[in-house]
């Protein structure tokens, strides 16, 4: 007897996925853009100002802007899920 693959006939996936290939894209932009900016700036954060890096600045930003995202995909999901077991 010989013995045969598990996933004979099965389908390779590559990990790279057109998500993944995005989020690359706009890391390495990310990057791009942060290193090209290292003046200093005057930011106002409300209840105090500071100086800081222009490229500290933006990666507080890019960041905020990610967790907003991901705080508001979770609960659209919480209310979709809710809205079917119903």
């Amino acid at each position: 007897m010989s013995a045969k693959p598990i996933l004979e006939g099965a389908k390779r996936r590559s990990p790279w996925t057109f998500r993944r290939i995005v989020l690359v894209i706009i890391l390495a932009y990310v990057l791009v853009l942060v290193l090209a900016n290292r003046n200093t700036v005057a930011v106002n954060f409300v209840f105090f100002k500071t100086e800081a890096s222009l490229f500290v600045v933006l990666l507080l930003a890019i960041v905020l802007g990610f967790l907003g995202g991901w705080l508001f995909d979770d609960v659209r999901d919480r209310r979709r899920r809710s809205r079917t077991s119903s």
